[in-house]
């Protein structure tokens, strides 16, 4: 098997993890549906932490081996990448959400409906966005691909588009166009978590880029909610 044929099949593997994503995403969330928005707010909130904890456990399991060694070998260095990266992509999102705001209005579907979980349940979507989310997210959109590519800045290309299309999928409902402009925003951080992940080739310097970035919208969000 030749190199090319290698990267394809890479390639292929980091798209079945994303459909392996979705679908236990959508299997689990069908399941526990009538537990999700209980009106019992212990159990909604011990639901939502159980899907996305399902999620990582699979996930998990299936990039075990790369988990444990980046974990294993996770530089203190590592950090600043992470802070720098972070920094940068979120200058970059900023600006895109500036220019994009103006053409559609409002916010992005996804980011709406993050903020009415976090006003309803704060402990689970603290949880869950701040800790389970990016580490999936990561494995799922980062981890996955990285043997695919040779060159950083096609790693991040590829990776980030998909990254800000999972952040948009909305789009298939609503059959809003303007949504599609938000795919700008999500993809400019994911770039740069990319990045950072490339730079060390340990999935714990993005994930912790991804955690700080989710960690301050949600505190942003529950200080202001409050």
């Amino acid at each position: 098997m030749n190199n090319i044929e290698i990267k394809v099949l890479e390639f292929l593997k980091g798209l079945g993890t994303i459909l392996l994503y979705f679908v236990i995403s959508l299997i689990v969330s069908y399941t526990l549906q009538d537990y999700y928005y209980h009106d019992n707010i212990v159990i909604a909130t011990l639901t939502q932490i159980l899907v996305y904890a399902i999620l990582l456990f699979v996930l998990g399991f299936v990039y075990r081996k790369r988990l444990i060694h980046d974990f294993k070998n996770f530089k203190k260095e590592y950090i600043y990448v992470a802070l720098k990266n972070w920094i940068i992509g979120l200058g970059i999102m900023f600006i895109c959400n500036i220019i994009v705001s103006s053409f559609a209005g409002g916010i992005a579907t996804n980011e709406e409906a993050n903020r009415n979980l976090i006003a309803l349940y704060p402990v689970s979507s603290s949880i869950t966005m701040i800790f389970f989310g990016p580490l999936v997210e990561e494995i799922t959109f980062r981890a996955s691909f990285k043997k695919a590519f040779k060159k950083w800045y096609t790693f991040a290309i590829v990776t980030s588009l998909l990254f800000g299309a999972a952040h948009i999928q909305s789009f298939l409902v609503t059959k809003d166009f303007m949504e599609l402009l938000y795919l700008l925003p999500y993809s400019a951080l994911g770039f740069f978590f990319a990045k950072a992940f490339f730079e060390t080739d340990n999935i714990y310097t993005s994930f912790l880029a991804h955690m700080i970035h989710n960690a301050i919208c949600v505190i942003l969000l529950l200080v202001i909610g409050g």
